[in-house]
């Protein structure tokens, strides 16, 4: 299996490639070599899920991780060149604040821009209101280009061009036995999914295996759903980020966080089969029943495109912004992962 080190660089480069919904070129690049690297059959669908298969004559089996991050989409374009924005995939404005961000251009470039608020200095005004009771939300927000309208419509910047934070901004922070950076949603996830993949290769199994890097997660799991109508597998695993959230019992570290309850509850006796398998491997589990977080697992279990659903993955912390995750834990969902799939035989 690859080792902590091996992992971490990946993700690196995985958090790199920009990949808001429904512009994933850049991080597609990645997965497809890391997928053909290992010998599996490779294919994208129309939907730009990105599949490999490794067959076998067991049960039917989808291990999903979804390539799509958070991020902005254009609503307009102003007189002085600056872009109103809104949130594509329930990105905030106050996560991400003042600062550098880029602009996915439709000529191919890659387009710096400030997320701007304005000067603090007045009594009137939003940014007045902002110092004292209000929330800043996207329509107070401007992307800074520093472009006409022409110049702009020029390089295909309009409305419906997506944006991201920028490259710079997306660099990881070892913090003792912790990683910080943007977007460690779900790219951990990917990282899981490629190396569970280049293990299985190498691997006898019987059961019929599919790792599927999905889009559009977070704007409906839609990608999941629609790879789940086309595989019609019996068992959908989602391996996604897990929100050390207000009114639950999780704490962020090592251990893998075991999806009970989310978009839908997910099958109880493989969860529990989870949660003994990790106790088994030594690092143990933590269970955890959400109310206000999904995977594609659950939109697969809802939409009831699979008989059984899943979902576990990496404690995190500040979700949807700067996150925290412990360093480990991407080394023991994979692990988890692995003796899920060779219990299957």
């Amino acid at each position: 299996m690859m080792n902590r080190d091996d992992m971490l660089a990946l993700l690196q480069e995985l958090i790199l490639c920009h990949a808001p919904p429904g512009d994933e070129a850049e991080i597609e690049a990645v997965i497809m070599r890391e997928f053909e690297a290992t010998g599996a059959e490779v294919w994208q669908d129309g939907a730009t899920n990105i599949y490999a298969h490794l067959p076998g004559d067991g049960p039917k089996v989808m291990i999903a991780a979804h390539k799509d991050e958070l991020g902005m989409i254009v609503t307009d374009v102003r007189e002085d060149g600056r872009l109103g924005v809104q949130n594509i995939g329930g990105s905030m404005a106050w996560k991400y604040g003042e600062g550098p961000v880029d602009i996915l251009a439709g000529n191919g470039e890659v387009v710096r821009a400030i997320l701007s608020v304005g000067s603090t200095h007045t009594k009137t005004g939003p940014v007045a209101a902002l110092k004292e009771n209000k929330a800043l939300t996207w329509d107070l927000v401007t992307l800074f280009t520093g472009m006409t309208p022409e110049e702009l419509d020029a390089k295909g910047i309009y409305p419906g061009t997506r944006a991201v934070v920028a490259r710079e901004r997306k660099h990881i922070q070892h913090i003792g036995d912790y990683i910080a950076s943007y977007a460690l949603d779900d790219r951990m996830g990917l990282v899981s999914v490629i190396a569970g993949l280049r293990e299985m290769a190498g691997r006898s199994h019987d059961a019929d295996l599919y790792f599927v890097a999905t889009t559009s997660e977070e704007i409906g799991l839609i990608g999941a759903q629609r790879a789940a109508h086309l595989l019609e597998p019996e068992i959908a695993i989602a391996l996604d980020t897990s929100p050390v959230a207000h009114g639950t019992p999780l704490v962020l570290d090592e251990r893998p966080v075991i999806w009970y309850g989310e978009a839908a509850y997910n099958n109880k006796a493989d969860c529990d089969k989870l949660l003994h398998l990790a106790r088994e491997l030594g690092f143990g589990a933590q269970p955890v029943v959400y109310n206000g977080a999904a995977s594609d697992a659950g939109g697969i279990k809802r939409a009831g495109l699979a008989s059984r659903t899943m979902a576990f993955g990496y404690a995190r912390d500040n979700s949807h912004g700067y996150e925290i995750a412990h360093r480990d834990s991407i080394v023991n969902v994979t692990r988890l992962l692995l003796r899920y799939l060779e219990q299957l035989g």
